[in-house]
């Protein structure tokens, strides 16, 4: 289907013939037997709205990203003006940027004693990876390259990436990709 097709037809349909949902049976969900998609179309404080005008309380925090609430001008004014400038730049090899290097050395003057530095990720997967990583390394350059193992609980979330779904205790999140990986020690 061309992408003039494409934007004719209903959102829900484009939806269903476009967009990959986590956490879904995929196949059940394009042939039409789950119901879906639920199209949000906007979000204010704690809530968020669909295009049918239901309010919801949105649980997740936008999947804990939007966890100081929705349709804060505030928060909006301050993206839009950062992004006139710099909207994004890394820090890998040795690059850095302003608002990254206050954003770190608040974030350090608040953390408890012996924090030095702060790792800027997307997620929380992102996070627990880098963590994981870190130790590993650490333990590689201690001479301990065989001290690999994370301990992680049953029925614990900490995310959807190979390594972090591997530490996420809920089945769900296993099954159908092969995970939990050898590494992981459940308790």
């Amino acid at each position: 289907m061309d992408a003039i097709r494409r934007s004719n037809l209903p959102l829900a349909e484009m939806d269903r013939g476009s967009v990959f949902h986590p956490m879904t049976d995929l196949k059940r969900y394009a042939n039409g037997e789950i119901a879906g998609p639920r199209i949000i179309e906007s979000g204010k404080g704690c809530h968020i709205f669909d295009r049918d005008g239901n309010r919801l309380l949105d649980g997740f925090g936008g999947l804990y990203c939007v966890n100081i609430g929705y349709g804060r001008a505030e928060v909006a004014d301050a993206i839009a003006n950062q992004a006139r400038s710099l909207a994004y730049y890394h820090v890998y090899s040795g690059n850095s940027n302003e608002p990254s290097i206050l954003l770190a050395d608040r974030i350090i003057r608040m953390a408890p004693k012996g924090m030095s530095k702060v790792y800027f990720g997307v997620s929380g997967s992102d996070a627990n990876e880098t963590n994981i990583k870190i130790v590993w390394y650490y333990n590689n350059v201690l001479g301990r390259p065989a001290k690999k193992k994370i301990i992680a609980r049953h029925r614990a979330y900490h995310g959807a990436t190979i390594m972090a779904g591997s530490l996420t205790g809920v089945e769900v999140f296993h099954k159908a990709f092969d995970l939990p990986i050898e590494r992981v020690l459940r308790t």
